[in-house]
């Protein structure tokens, strides 16, 4: 069975990348989260906060605050989806490049797209939370 991913997220510290939301659909079976901030705004350098808030308005429409899901179980869920799956594709290859660090399914990295301008639909991903 094959599973399509999709994560977005914020930059933090170091240029880590930061789980926000992540989508997953095997074909069945959808499932979607969104996580809780890992730590306060406040503590977020200023220049992040900057690259954040445009992200937030310009591309996914998630807020820094925004979520339910603690973050500490993102490995599990991708540990739980990615079980099943004789492969997992991802768009992108930052992406890619996150998610191999929760499993060792093979990882088929799509091509990357530009977007040129964002969806009015991103900003309202954020109430559905399952």
């Amino acid at each position: 069975m094959s599973v399509v991913l999709d994560v977005q997220g914020f930059k933090i510290e170091n240029n880590k990348f930061l789980a926000k939301e992540f989508c997953a659909y095997d074909g069945v079976r959808l499932c979607h989260y969104i996580f809780k901030a890992p730590f306060p705004w406040d503590l977020l350098p200023p220049p992040l906060k900057i690259q954040a808030k445009w992200l937030t308005d310009n591309y996914h429409g998630i807020s820094w605050n925004s979520g339910f899901t603690p973050l500490h179980k993102f490995g599990n869920i991708i540990k739980h989806i990615a079980d099943g799956a004789d492969r997992i594709y991802v768009k992108g290859s930052e992406k890619a490049a996150y998610l191999r660090n929760f499993t060792s399914k093979p990882i088929i990295e799509l091509e990357e797209q530009p977007r040129l301008t964002p969806s009015p639909y991103n900003r309202y991903l954020h109430v559905c939370d399952v």
